[in-house]
Parts: C-alpha cells; structure tokens; sequence
C-alpha cells in the first residue's frame, strides 16, 4: 500500500465518534473501522512512514476501499461542525446588472444541530428530499451546512435548497482530500478560519439582492457613473444631479468617500485604499476599548455582526518595543481559552473569535494594564 493512500481519520467503535491517528493505540488496539465500507482499520505509527490508519483484511493490511479517504474527511468535518456553539458566517457578494451588493458576515450562536445522515437514513424535509449535512438551528434562524470532498452542490440541488428558503453554507474540502495529513486539531481551524474554503451554496437573501440591483438598473435612462456603498453592500449607479446615497449606519456619509471598494470575505464591500477602510471602520463600528501597556498600546472593538467575534490591535512606539511580546501573549491566552485568532484586512489587526469573546479579551488586556500599572513602567503615549 502506497503510504499516501492511508485514511487521516477512522471510526471508533468504543464512542461512535471520528477520530484521528493521534488519539489512538498503535495496530488493531485503536478498536476503529472505516467510515466508508466498516471494514476493520489498525493504526500505523511506525518511524518511517506518516501515521494513519490502513485496511485490516486476513491478517494483514490492504488497500483502501473506493471512498473511504473521501468518506473519513466527510465524517469528521460533519461531526466537527455538528459540535459547534457559534459560527462565524462568511459576507454574500452579489453581482447582477453591472453593479455589486453584498451581506457582510456575522457570528451566531447554535442553540443545538442535527446530523440528518445519522438519523436511520430518513430523507429529511419533504418531496424534495433535500438532506443537508449539517442542521444548525440558531435563534429564530436555522442554517444548514454542506462538506464538499469531491461533489459540490449542483444546481438541481441549489434549487431545492431555495425552495425550502434555508441559507445554505458550503465548505469546500477538496484541497484537504488531496492532500492528506490531517488531524482533527488541524481540520477544525480550517473549518473555522479557512475563508477560502467557505461559500454560501444558498442565501436567502440573494434574490432580493439580485432584484433589487436589476430595478436599480433598468430604472437608469441614460448612461451612469458606477457607485458602490460599503457594508449595507448595495451597488448604487448615480446619475446626473441626483443625491447621493447615504451609508446605513454611517450618519452623514456619502458613498463616494469610501470608493473604490473590494470584497472582504468577513465585512463584504470595504474601502481598497487602507486609510479609507480604517476611517471607514471608525466610522461605522463600535468604539474600541484602549489599553494603556508597557511601550504599547491595544485596542478592542466589538464585532457589530455578533457577540462572538472582536478585532485587537497592539501598537508600540519602536521595533524594540515589546509589541511582540504582547501579540505573542495574546495569541497563548486565545489558545488557552479555546479562542481563535486570525489575521484581519487591516495590518497590525487581528479577528479574535469564540465565546464570551469580548469580556475574556477584556479580563486579559486590563489584567496586562493593571500590570503595567503595578511594575510602575511607563504606559504609551501613542
């Protein structure tokens, strides 16, 4: 057997839980079977070879069953996601009629899920026998989700997820089944923090969107200079005297100041140029909380689209200073307290994200300020 052809993940019979190499006994005593065919799997942890998990066939290991990567990587991911309390949902982009308009992302908690495969094979949600892999129920709002290894979500499926008017989150795992080398750990950032891999199969909202932007369009007479708005996402064309549109949230803004703009896959239209975008962000969102540290200074802001997500940035005054010591302490406290931390679209800036996100970051940075305070070492002045 090729070495990369060995499973990343297995079945075990003992919880009835996915589980990766790492967790488990060397041989036959990880008591797993694969995911796929139910065949008998025993673990590889020799010193030449990556670690896995190998068919166990007469005595000795064979071959993988067709399927059984794809099938291990589609389990875990389910079992992953299933296991959530909150989730951070990507921003929609919309394009129709020359113009743009987007959603932008925003963090929700999940009140429980469902794994509809698990449920005695019961095709769920009437005739048109749309099973989702993940059901997510959230507040007045429930979310599925679908784990693509190798078939993505076709358009006859696309129409029956909107029939049912359930947004739809894709997450697109191809890359790791190619791959290879995964571990739960491993799988679960990716999930959380790879944009790249998140795309909504359905949105709700995407109709009125399209909709609204083709209105926009034909009620044009005469030849436009484009405009776009940032946040609320609408794509507007402005012609001749007519007003300006205002920024929803942004009292007093015109849409021009912010332009031009690109798509973030968190905030969804933003400002290109970075003075824009950080005005534009001052503008718009809540007010930070500021840190006076030792030779540095943080500052934390409150995600408007939910409660589980925060932006901190840490300045200092030179390259000497102990900025990095503070990033490096911030990133040990999110690991610490099962936060997850990535980098954002302005430099220095980081999306913090996870449970009570907001009051942990602001227990560590005034625990880091009364410190300070205690040593008696000089506060920025930034």
């Amino acid at each position: 057997m090729k070495n990369d052809e060995g499973l990343d993940f297995a079945l075990s019979r003992k919880t009835g839980h996915m589980v990766d190499v790492t967790m488990v006994a060397r041989g036959l005593a990880c008591d797993c079977v694969c995911a796929h065919c139910g065949a008998l799997l025993q673990a590889k942890k020799g010193r030449k070879n990556r670690h896995h998990f190998a068919h166990y066939v007469a005595g000795r290991a064979t071959g993988l069953c067709g399927g059984g990567r794809e099938s291990a990587l589609h389990a875990a991911a389910r079992q992953l996601v299933a296991g959530w309390c909150t989730i951070e949902l990507p921003a929609l982009l919309v394009e129709e009629a020359g113009r743009r308009a987007s959603i932008p992302g925003r963090v929700i908690s999940i009140r429980s899920s469902e794994l509809p495969d698990d449920m005695r094979g019961a095709t769920y949600w009437g005739r048109d026998r749309v099973r989702p892999d993940v059901v997510m129920h959230a507040e007045g709002e429930t979310i599925w989700a679908e784990i693509l290894v190798t078939h993505a979500v076709g358009d006859s499926k696309r129409a029956r997820l909107g029939r049912h008017a359930i947004s739809t989150l894709e997450f697109d795992l191809a890359g790791m089944h190619r791959e290879g080398s995964w571990t739960l750990a491993t799988l679960e950032h990716a999930l959380r923090t790879d944009v790249g891999i998140q795309r909504w199969a359905y949105h709700v909202e995407e109709a009125r969107l399209r909709r609204q932007l083709r209105e926009d369009s034909e009620a044009s007479a005469r030849p436009l200079t484009r405009m776009e708005v940032p946040w609320t996402g609408v794509a507007h064309d402005h012609e001749g005297e007519a007003p300006d549109p205002v920024l929803s949230g942004c009292a007093g803004s015109k849409a021009m100041d912010w332009a031009p703009l690109v798509f973030d896959p968190a905030m969804g239209l933003i400002p290109r140029d970075p003075a824009k975008r950080l005005a534009f962000i001052a503008q718009v969102y809540p007010e930070p909380t500021r840190y006076e540290l030792s030779g540095a200074v943080a500052f934390l802001r409150r995600h408007p689209h939910g409660d589980g997500s925060c932006w901190v940035t840490i300045g200092g005054r030179s390259p000497g200073g102990r900025k990095s010591a503070y990033d490096a302490a911030l990133s040990e406290f999110a690991r610490s307290a099962g936060l997850h931390c990535v980098d954002f679209a302005i430099a220095g800036t980081r999306e913090v994200r996870g449970p009570q996100c907001h009051e942990q970051l602001d227990r560590f940075f005034s625990a880091l300020a009364r410190s300070t305070a205690a040593e008696g070492l000089p506060a920025s002045d930034l």
